[in-house]
């Protein structure tokens, strides 16, 4: 059985998927259309310039912390899943872990200036905009890690909670606020977004290929059911 067709059947995975086309190939647009530097202001800086103070603090705490659905809280959720479901939990471990297998070794391997890095070196007069309690990084910039992670986890939550199509635009909005926070905070280039956007997508679909391969009774109980035993 191929991914494509082990996804066939789940409505909520195709709209995911769809909306990621879409996502995608925007991204690839402005890419190629625009200088990076010149993309990388026009989402940050210049957007920044068009806010009012209250609605500029109200965006900087809701990107500073919503950023962390591709940090730690994946581990949070994979944790709460095996209160639900075992063979749930592993298979959005083995979904991130695919995807960090992948993402880390091209970032050791491209090791890429982020954008404080970047323009500090480029365009020392451009001042990025700076989040308090924020520290920007200097190199791994390529591809983003975070967005990668985020969104493995929202599309293999699209796949779990597949009965209720509604929850896969929540989670791709979820992912995009997440992915666009890493341009934000000035911790990743649009490129960084797309690709890591694209292997966290892919991997999880490996994930989801393999997981639906075989089925056991344990993976449908809960960690307590099991303990029970």
């Amino acid at each position: 059985m191929t991914i494509l067709k082990a996804i066939k059947t789940l409505k909520s995975g195709r709209l995911f998927l769809a909306l990621y086309a879409g996502f995608a190939l925007l991204l690839v647009a402005l890419v190629l259309l625009t200088k990076q530097a010149d993309l990388h202001l026009l989402l940050t800086t210049r957007y920044v310039s068009m806010l009012s103070g209250e609605v500029l603090a109200w965006n900087d705490l809701f990107f500073k912390y919503i950023t962390e659905l591709g940090g730690f809280m994946p581990f949070v959720i994979i944790a709460g899943l095996l209160f639900y479901k075992v063979g749930d939990a592993l298979f959005v471990l083995m979904a991130e872990l695919f995807t960090a297998a992948l993402v880390f070794p091209i970032k050791q391997w491209v090791s890429a200036p982020r954008p404080s890095l970047f323009f500090h070196t480029n365009f020392p007069d451009v001042i990025l905009h700076q989040v308090d309690g924020v520290t920007l990084h200097q190199i791994y910039s390529f591809p983003s890690g975070h967005t990668a992670t985020v969104f493995s986890l929202m599309l293999a939550l699209t796949l779990i909670f597949h009965k209720k199509s509604w929850l896969a635009v929540c989670f791709f909005v979820l992912a995009v606020f997440t992915a666009y926070s890493r341009i934000y905070l000035s911790q990743h280039f649009a490129e960084d977004v797309l690709l890591g956007s694209f292997i966290g997508v892919v991997m999880t679909l490996v994930a989801y290929w393999l997981y639906q391969r075989k089925s056991y009774t344990w993976q449908e109980k809960s960690l307590i059911d099991l303990l029970k035993r």
